[in-house]
């Protein structure tokens, strides 16, 4: 029988926390992006622009879908970075979590088959699902005014995965938001990018070094010291990660010599075979490479 007791044996083994949401319809939360998307804050990200009604409906990912299992992965490290080196976003520290998740998200899925068949398909930033805001639906916490979705127990540093299924299941119980008076993130932000719980990615050094094509802009480059690929300025400034605890899953161990690494004279086949499943794939060598020349010459190192 799947019960919740059964759900949670399942999905503790994998992941921190997890909860459902039942499908119904988000044209409130979709008007919010229309208008996000309106104002021009997506910046270069045109794929923001796009399946506006996959993202309104999850059943057009899975017509059978009646549930959504949310789940959280903590990625809160053990070990950080030298504060003297070129500046890493933490969730790139190791291998590829798009990946990580899904497959454990997959595994599960044909788990829960055993016990009841279902219709399923899994997602972790990989598809048009508004996923923090189905975690909020999920009870696994509240958006907080960076835009981030912020778990009492776990603070912000966690993945978020999605498993759309065609089992019609309890939903959790939405958490009031807890952030208050504080705006400790908007004042750790040096970019002044964060506009409570709405992100101006243009502003944000994110989307600067990872997202935007080019070098990041020249009034950013004072602004972003040594930050070489996403910032974690609002998330380290949150109260609610003074609760944080470093992450138990092996998988998402930094990357061997990652923070050694001589960006200066890396070469493409380098960069290739030691970030293979890396994250900072995204951006590419070219880009880092760039804005690593910038902050070398900026002096900032």
């Amino acid at each position: 029988m799947l019960n919740s007791s059964t759900l949670d044996s399942i999905f503790s083994t994998h992941f921190d926390a997890w909860g459902v949401a039942r499908i119904e319809p988000i044209d409130e939360e979709i008007a919010h992006l229309k208008k996000w998307l309106k104002n021009g804050y997506a910046g270069e990200m045109r794929y923001m622009h796009n399946n506006l009604q996959l993202r309104a409906n999850p059943q057009e990912l899975l017509p059978e879908a009646k549930s959504m299992i949310m789940v959280l992965m903590n990625y809160y490290p053990r070990q950080w970075q030298p504060a003297d080196r070129p500046q890493i976003a933490a969730y790139a520290y190791g291998n590829d979590y798009h990946h990580i998740v899904k497959s454990k998200l997959t595994e599960l899925a044909e788990e829960i088959n055993k016990i009841e068949p279902h219709k399923y398909a899994v997602f972790c930033d990989s598809a048009p699902v508004l996923e923090r805001y189905w975690a909020t639906r999920a009870g696994l916490g509240w958006i907080g005014k960076n835009g981030m979705l912020v778990n009492p127990k776990l603070g912000t540093f966690t993945f978020i995965g999605t498993l759309i299924t065609s089992l019609e299941l309890e939903p959790g119980e939405e958490m009031e938001n807890r952030c208050g008076i504080c705006s400790k993130c908007v004042d750790a932000c040096p970019s002044g990018a964060i506009l409570n719980k709405t992100i101006d990615a243009r502003c944000c050094l994110s989307y600067q070094t990872i997202e935007k094509h080019g070098d990041i802009d020249n009034e950013l480059i004072d602004i972003a010291g040594n930050t070489l690929y996403g910032c974690d300025r609002c998330q380290l400034a949150c109260p609610w990660n003074r609760f944080a605890q470093p992450h138990n899953h092996p998988e998402l161990e930094p990357i061997e010599g990652i923070f050694e690494l001589d960006w200066a004279s890396m070469s493409r086949s380098e960069f290739n075979r030691k970030l293979k499943f890396s994250p900072m794939q995204r951006a590419g060598l070219k880009k880092i490479k760039a804005r690593y020349m910038q902050i070398k010459n900026g002096e900032v190192l």
